[in-house]
Parts: structure tokens; C-alpha cells; sequence
């Protein structure tokens, strides 16, 4: 393998535990079409470890061993072994849909792989995963176990997802998440089929609900596959589960009839409208959730993100009744989690409200967080009580 010299900055942040390198910290040429496997020393020649090379990526660099390694069949299994092992500690009975390989934080810089049910999505983010697909399949069999010939893979590469075990007519996956039924579309659905992300954050806001005896109404925005409606249908009378996507609303209403759920009611809007609306008729709920895709994913959208999130935290939080719960989330990686509270502060004193913080919570724990690769860590999850200022 080639050798790639790193500015002093890339190599001292290396040595810190990171994974990234970008553009304009490495003394080679790059263009588009460059796809290498290198090794990143620093300017005395010093090792660092083993890096795939993607010309075409955001990202370009990206470390996936402190040591001289090959990028291979057999490297590739022991780190997807690891990660399926990891998974099986962690993840708790009554769930069948979780990550199983979570890219920088596995050591697979640039691969998702999620299972759901008996069927598996993988999502690729660097083109050097394409030469080796075969080998990622074949390991994820080896190591989850029990998968059936007839079970679905899905493969999405530069955006395109495609099948390379099952049929399209299997391709909607059922999965359990804290013993509710959920699908997911592997082929058309969000994401790899579904988020999986606040899993553990579903249980700790209806636990929440019913720590505070809180009765009467929910409301869940942007809520996707329903997650944050379903979990709460026992501690609450109803809720209204707002999403702007027909085909979200679909999903909703059918994992509600899957677990026999009948006071959760899908409604199709746009968020800001439905907030705007419930402003005008005085509507409170006794719990809100707010959980909206990412507003930013480049540093040059924080500003206009930060714009949105106000906006949306201060309607929502409008919307909740006295001693009511604010849940309130941001997937949003340029948007750190004092940045997130900065802006929550903001909106609570414009709406002359306050929040008493009852807990601080991230992805589930399958989205494993590395401390020392920040890359890893994206999600913000906040749970509030909501009082009137005295």
C-alpha cells in the first residue's frame, strides 16, 4: 500500500482516536475517481494506521486500523463478527430490530448495516465496499446466524438499493421494537427501511408519562413509523402522530393495527401547519414529542438550522398543557448538544414557559457513541416537565 503523509494537524488529531482525514491535510492528489487502500504516516514517516481512500466522498480518508492491515475477506469478518457479538450483549430481549454495524464506531468507516426481523439492509458510503460486497454478505451470515436462504438483503449503493438475497415481494420487514411490531420497506422506506435510533428513548418517554401520571392527549411530530405514539398508547388516552408523508402515515396506521393499538390516530400534514393550527384553536397536549430529520448536515447549514429548530421548539412547545412532558430531539451532527440546549433555553423563555431537565439521552446503544470519535455521536434527545414561569 501506498503511503500518505498527513499535515501535523490530521496526524495529532489521528493519534487523539479520530478517523477523518479531509481534503487539504494530505500532500497526495485526488480527484474523483481516486479509490485506494493506504497507509497514513505523519511528516516523520511515523505509522498511523491503514485508511480507504474515496475521491468522491464528502469525507475522503477515513481510518480503519492502527496497524498495517489489508482490507479483506478476513478482516472484514472478524470486524463484523465483533459487531454482531457486540450487539447480542447489549441489545435487549423483545427487540429484532437494531444496528448491527455502525461504521467508524465498528471499525467499517462508511458502512450501515441494520437487521430488521429475519431480513438485513446494508447501506454503503464508500465505493471501496462495492469490490467486497460479497464477503460483507457472506460474514453477516456466518456471524447473525439464522438467517434463512429465502431471507431479504438489501444492498443501497450511491443512493440505489437493490436485492441480493429474497424477493421483492418480502422485502417489507417485520420487527420487534420493546416487543411492539413494527415494519419496515428495505426497498422505499426511510433510511435502510426504518429508524432505529431512538429505540431505548421510546421506553424512557413513556416511562416518563407515567412517572408524572400524566392522562389525556399526545402529540408526536414528524413521527415517521410511529414509534413515540405506539410506545405511549398505554400510558396516555390518545395520541395524534403528525407526519407529512402519505407513505409514513400508512406505516403508522398499520403498526398500530399489527399491536392492536386503537387511540393512536395518523394524521398527514406539515408539521409548521399543524402547530400553526393548533395555536389558533388553544389546543394543549399533556405530552409533546418533537423528533424532525436532520435540519443541517454540513457546518455551512448551522445557521439556518439553528433558525429552524427555534421555530419548531417554540411552536411545540406552545402546544404543551401545564406539568405537561416536551420531549425534544435533533439528529443533526453540526448542531452540538449545547448548541441544542442554547436554542431550547431561547424558545422556553420566548414562549414563557420552563423546562425542568429530567433527562439528557443520545441513540440507542446500538448506534454505539466512541468517545473519542465524535463522528459517532449525532443524536440529541431531551426529556422536559413544562411549567409556566412563577
Amino acid at each position: 500500500m501506498q503511503r500518505w503523509k498527513l499535515s501535523r494537524k490530521a496526524a495529532q488529531r489521528i493519534e487523539a482516536g479520530q478517523v477523518w482525514v479531509y481534503r487539504g491535510e494530505f500532500q497526495q492528489e485526488l480527484t474523483p475517481e481516486t479509490l485506494e487502500e493506504v497507509l497514513l504516516v505523519d511528516e516523520r514517516g511515523r505509522l498511523l494506521g491503514s485508511a480507504l481512500v474515496d475521491g468522491s466522498s464528502p469525507v475522503p480518508v477515513r481510518l480503519y486500523s492502527r496497524r498495517e492491515q489489508s482490507f479483506d475477506g478476513p478482516f472484514l469478518q472478524q470486524r463484523i463478527e465483533a459487531a454482531v457479538a457486540w450487539r447480542r450483549l447489549v441489545v435487549g430481549k423483545g427487540n429484532t430490530g437494531y444496528r448491527l454495524v455502525f461504521g467508524e464506531s465498528d471499525g467499517l468507516p462508511g458502512l450501515i448495516v441494520d437487521r430488521f426481523g429475519d431480513s438485513i439492509a446494508i447501506q454503503v458510503n464508500l465505493r471501496n465496499y462495492v469490490k467486497v460486497i460479497a464477503e460483507i454478505v457472506s460474514g453477516l451470515i456466518a456471524s447473525f446466524g439464522g438467517l434463512s436462504d429465502s431471507a431479504v438483503i438489501v444492498v443501497e449503493e450511491n443512493g440505489v438499493r437493490r436485492l441480493v438475497s429474497g424477493t421483492a415481494e418480502n422485502a417489507i420487514a417485520f420487527y420487534r421494537l420493546n416487543d411492539l411490531l413494527f415494519e419496515a420497506d428495505l426497498l422505499g422506506g426511510p433510511k435502510t427501511g426504518a429508524f432505529l435510533d431512538q429505540r431505548e428513548n421510546y421506553l424512557a418517554t413513556a416511562l416518563w408519562a407515567e412517572r408524572l401520571e400524566l392522562e389525556g392527549r399526545a402529540l408526536d411530530l414528524f413521527s415517521s413509523s410511529g414509534g413515540f405514539a405506539l410506545h405511549l398508547s398505554s400510558r396516555l388516552n390518545s395520541i395524534d402522530a403528525v407526519d407529512s408523508s402519505q407513505s409514513a402515515v400508512a406505516r403508522i396506521q398499520k403498526n398500530a393495527v399489527h399491536n392492536g393499538i386503537e387511540n393512536v390516530r395518523a394524521i398527514e400534514s406539515d408539521v409548521k401547519q399543524f402547530l400553526r393550527g393548533l395555536g389558533q384553536a388553544r389546543r394543549r397536549y399533556e405530552c409533546v414529542i418533537a423528533d424532525p430529520p436532520a435540519f443541517a448536515k454540513q457546518t455551512r447549514q448551522k445557521e439556518e438550522a439553528t433558525r429552524a429548530y427555534y421555530e419548531l421548539n417554540l411552536r411545540a412547545l406552545s402546544a404543551v398543557a401545564p406539568s405537561g412532558l416536551f420531549v425534544s430531539c435533533s439528529c443533526s451532527k453540526v448542531i452540538t448538544e449545547q448548541n441544542f440546549i442554547t436554542i431550547l433555553r431561547e424558545a422556553c423563555q420566548e414562549s414563557r414557559k420552563s423546562l425542568t431537565l429530567l433527562e439528557k439521552r443520545g441513540q440507542a446503544i446500538d448506534h454505539r457513541e466512541i468517545l473519542e470519535i465524535p463522528e459517532s455521536s449525532y443524536l440529541k434527545c431531551l426529556l422536559f416537565r413544562v411549567s409556566s414561569l412563577q
